[in-house]
């Protein structure tokens, strides 16, 4: 019984694993396939608004600068006033910087417009990072920008590669409606046919390496005996559903075996210790009367039972 749940929990483990893929797992990953495409796009635009407001800010900052740096003209000329209002309108449209980034851009540009030489070479140093700072934003956007372009294409790539796939299991969908639907129950059934023989062609493969590895490594012996366990539940299934199945192909229990060994056990150690004991002794007889008298001590009543039923099918007694 043990053998036959063990036999049943495998197959229904096989049944699982061979089941495990259903129409609605399908679309749900053709569904994912999208959104994990969309989900990529989605992060590059979030990107490229991050890296717009980034330069939205050096220009608010640039812009705030220049206008500090116009208001500090003196004797101003109708060139510079239409300078400063121009730029009055420049961060109205991109905004005030933090007050920080307003104080660091001033205290550049008063070492720029200082008349000592050491300060001016500072401010252009200070100039040259906020340059570097603009740089990497400019070249940033250039690599998302191809990013972004690039993974639209690949999205609609895959949108293309969805819709053809759904396309063509529509098209096998449709099919199977022929005949009032029996085309379903061939395709059903060639495809169970198919799917059976590569699961055969795998467990012959897999219990012929074991097999043959069984005899030369113990790991390979270990790993084999779940074949043993297999083919005695079958065995242990035939049996329980058809009882005289093992007598008509001449098949024999290990009960039954172990019933008629222990007899046979005991007659041959009688024998063979006589054999002993005549080495020791050779002038020294044994008759059969002593002979039958000790199988008749070593026997219980069970296994003289069984004597006596050998001697009746031989017809030694009635």
């Amino acid at each position: 019984m043990k053998k036959f749940l063990t036999l049943t929990v495998f197959i229904l483990f096989l049944t699982g694993c061979s089941t495990a893929v259903i129409p609605g797992k399908q679309v749900s990953v053709a569904q994912d396939a999208i959104a994990k495409q969309e989900k990529k796009i989605d992060t590059t635009s979030d990107e490229l608004v991050k890296n717009d407001k980034g330069k939205r800010i050096q220009t608010a900052v640039l812009a705030q600068g220049i206008q500090y740096s116009l208001q500090q003209v003196t004797n101003t000329s109708i060139q510079v006033e239409t300078a400063k209002n121009l730029n009055e309108r420049v961060i109205s449209i991109v905004g005030s910087p933090h007050l920080d980034e307003i104080k660091r851009i001033k205290a550049t540009i008063d070492l720029l417009n200082s008349s000592i030489e050491e300060e001016r070479k500072k401010g252009g140093e200070l100039l040259g990072q906020r340059d570097s700072v603009i740089d990497k934003l400019q070249k940033e956007k250039e690599e998302l920008k191809n990013q972004y372009d690039d993974q639209l294409w690949q999205m609609t790539d895959k949108a293309k590669e969805v819709a053809k796939d759904s396309d063509e299991k529509q098209a096998t969908i449709d099919s199977m409606g022929g005949m009032f639907g029996l085309n379903a129950v061939f395709w059903g059934l060639k495809k169970f046919f198919f799917s059976a023989l590569t699961a055969i062609i795998i467990f012959v493969v897999i219990f012929a390496l074991l097999r043959i590895l069984a005899s030369v490594h113990p790991a390979a012996g270990a790993a084999f005996s779940i074949f043993n366990m297999i083919g005695s539940g079958i065995l242990s299934l035939i049996k329980g559903l058809t009882p005289k199945a093992f007598e008509l192909a001449n098949f024999t229990s290990k009960d039954k075996v172990d019933e008629y060994k222990s007899p046979l056990t005991k007659i041959v150690d009688v024998i063979q210790e006589l054999k002993e004991k005549q080495k020791e002794s050779p002038k020294k007889s044994y008759v059969l009367t002593e002979i039958l008298k000790r199988f008749d001590n070593e026997m219980d009543s069970h296994e003289k039972d069984l004597i006596d039923d050998i001697l009746k099918e031989q017809k030694w007694i009635k």
